[in-house]
């Protein structure tokens, strides 16, 4: 069975071909747009497909190099056309697997570079819809974005990048992203959740989109969160106003309550505000932003946290699972810190603090039982 790399390098090659016969059309280069955009491997796999053929200035004049990034300036935003470099491989030779075909990632030369302004331009430009960046399970990945930002995706986490000459906007459509702004007064920069509208200038901040809230965490310098009105039903964002209740930790909730007219609530380094999806809350807390960013070293950090919740965030980075046998054990309170690649130490953690007993199904499920009682 081929893999899925080897899927995309076999489509990759199907693309070249295609793109160097005459009769292709606007609609097959709109099709081809839709490609690269739907992965940065698709790109990549492309390039290196250009490359060996050494033939990317030969291309027809359909996919000409200088008439693309034309058009990507033409039909884009400036800032979206970024030219992308290239390295040559160290050394003089381009090693092959085993199947004779020369290294993937080796094949990047000097053509490639020349080729890469036109794709880029592509990509970003003539494609109808949002970039899109997705990561899978136990994956994760940094993504500099076109104005100097970087984004880095926790695992099985998904963004979609709309820039335009007025305003960045990237929507979390699910998992944890890590923004690094870079400041731009003329276009603001917000991260859109289905409960939160997220605006910063200038700032690192994390964001988290699972289960029933979203979390929004200052690692350096300032950023507003607004509360998004679901109930809205147009399928545009609402912003809640009058009707928003702000809580600061250990006070009530207030309706009302706001910080300033429109519902805003800032927050600065250190501090997090949890959206509640049931509750349309902001709760507001001060954070540990070590801790909250401990995900980019492979770390997860509990504290006093169910062993539900616990469970279901090591099943986010491996495919080995964990299994709640007993349901009584679901609410039992966990702290500590774990490697989110070894769930086997957490089992074992589990044992020897006699919380949860651990058993092994042969397709490598860890399943946890109460611990047996010993006469």
């Amino acid at each position: 069975m081929s893999s899925r790399l080897d899927r995309i390098t076999d489509e990759a090659a199907l693309w070249f071909v295609r793109v160097q016969a005459p009769e292709f059309s606007g609609a097959d280069r709109e099709e081809f747009a839709s490609w690269l955009a739907a992965s940065a491997e698709h790109v990549l796999e492309y390039l290196s497909v250009a490359a060996v053929s050494s033939e990317i200035r030969e291309s027809s004049p359909g996919m000409d190099v200088d008439a693309l990034v034309a058009l990507a300036r033409e039909r884009g935003d400036q800032h979206n056309v970024v030219a992308i470099h290239a390295a040559r491989p160290v050394t003089g030779k381009e090693p092959r697997d085993a199947t004779g075909r020369r290294g993937r990632r080796a094949v990047w030369t000097a053509a490639a570079s020349v080729a890469i302004m036109g794709l880029a331009g592509i990509w970003f430009a003539l494609t109808t819809g949002p970039l899109v960046h997705t990561t899978g399970v136990g994956e994760q990945a940094a993504f500099p974005l076109s104005d100097g930002s970087v984004v880095v995706l926790n695992t099985q986490s998904s963004i979609e990048v709309d820039y335009t000459e007025i305003d960045r906007t990237v929507r979390l459509l699910t998992g944890e992203v890590l923004f690094e702004v870079r400041e731009d007064a003329d276009r603001p920069f917000r991260v859109l959740t289905d409960l939160a509208v997220i605006r910063a200038v200038g700032t690192v901040f994390n964001v988290r989109r699972r289960g029933e809230a979203t979390n929004v965490t200052v690692i350096e310098g300032t950023v507003d969160v607004r509360l998004i009105d679901a109930r809205d039903g147009s399928g545009s964002p609402a912003l809640k106003s009058a009707d928003v209740a702000v809580t600061l930790a250990g006070d009530a909730a207030v309706p009302g309550g706001l910080r300033d007219r429109d519902g805003m609530v800032r927050l600065d380094a250190g501090e997090q505000a949890r959206v509640e999806e049931q509750s349309h809350e902001v709760v507001v807390v001060d954070a540990n932003t070590e801790d909250t960013t401990a995900w980019r070293e492979r770390r997860l950090i509990f504290e006093s946290q169910p062993l539900a919740d616990v469970v279901a965030e090591f099943n986010l980075y491996g495919d080995r699972q964990i299994e709640i046998g007993d349901s009584e054990l679901a609410e039992r309170s966990i702290s500590g810190s774990f490697d989110a690649d070894d769930p086997e130490s957490f089992a074992l953690f589990l044992s020897t603090a006699d919380l949860a007993e651990s058993a092994r199904r042969a397709d490598g499920t860890i399943v946890l039982r109460l611990p047996r009682e010993v006469d």
